[in-house]
């Protein structure tokens, strides 16, 4: 069940409001990949927007900087405005570069399903 304003975990709700609606926003994240259960999602939600709280007066994008789509039989990260691209096997080694360069804020990466239809912004 995804977390809103009004209904989250316990764990957040000493957080400042900025902070706590971002891990909110980190935890269904989370949740939506399925790649962990919700007791490591918490802890995980609440460091990561701790550290993005930290960085929020440094350079974010706000613009997609990249695309990850589907090309051929790879999946390929490639910068919105230059040709050269960053290829792997499967989507999921992909994301795992994503996350990586999506650590500090400075990419927008949209996120394209194998059909190449819009999936979501991370």
């Amino acid at each position: 069940m995804p977390w809103t304003k009004n209904d989250y975990p316990s764990s957040m709700k000493n957080l400042e409001e900025p902070v706590k609606e971002k891990a909110i926003e980190i935890g269904n994240e989370l949740l939506d990949e399925g790649e962990y259960d919700e007791d490591r999602i918490i802890p995980i939600a609440i460091s990561r927007a701790k550290e993005w709280y930290k960085k929020r007066g440094e350079k974010v994008a706000d613009d997609v900087t990249h695309h990850l789509k589907p090309k051929d039989d790879q999946w390929v990260i490639e910068p919105v405005n230059a040709h050269e691209v960053i290829a792997f096997e499967t989507k999921a080694e992909a994301m795992e570069k994503v996350k990586e360069l999506s650590k500090d804020n400075r990419v927008k990466i949209m996120i394209h399903d194998s059909e190449g239809k819009f999936q979501k912004i991370y």
